[in-house]
């Protein structure tokens, strides 16, 4: 998984993905902290947490988090990661979303998806992009389908049921 001191920055229609703002992490922070069970396994070490959002926009060790920005606010964050006691191999990588409550149900999270796959397709060498969701988060599944992504499996973790979906490099 290659590693990059430059920041990515990544432009969509109406989104723009890029490095984390230093005044954003307690933000972030909050969201994690507040997300519903749905959305999060379990809640991070709070210091490692906000190590690896003070790197955003950065690809280190398989993991690079991004704020989605929409005219210039974060109205969430997406991110590559490496399961702790699951490691992927070389050419895939795992990605997770999260956007605020108030900007769901408006195509945001469909393009921000879209722009980080191609991103990651292009520019990290990605073969494979895979995500989990609780299989009762439709609007996260139908945002997979929407982009061509396949649901490949429900695994078992954290002692619950993931969808997990699949995309490979076209």
């Amino acid at each position: 998984m290659p590693d990059s001191a430059a920041n990515v920055v990544i432009k969509g229609p109406r989104l723009t993905l890029r490095p984390l703002r230093p005044a954003e992490i307690d933000g972030e922070w909050h969201e994690m902290v507040s997300a519903d069970s749905m959305s999060t396994a379990e809640l991070p070490d709070e210091a490692a947490f906000r190590a690896r959002l003070a790197r955003s926009g950065q690809m280190h060790d398989g993991w690079l988090d991004l704020a989605i920005d929409l005219d210039g606010t974060s109205i969430g964050r997406i991110q590559t990661f490496v399961p702790p006691h699951r490691p992927t191999p070389p050419g895939t990588y795992m990605i997770g979303i999260g956007l605020r409550p108030a900007e769901r149900a408006k195509g945001y999270g469909r393009e921000a998806v879209a722009l980080f796959t191609d991103w990651l397709f292009t520019h990290a060498g990605a073969m494979v992009v895979e995500a989990q969701t609780d299989p009762g988060n439709a609007p996260m599944r139908a945002v997979f389908s929407h982009l061509g992504w396949s649901h490949v499996s429900t695994i078992r973790d954290y002692d619950r049921d993931w969808a997990v979906y699949r995309i490979t490099r076209p």
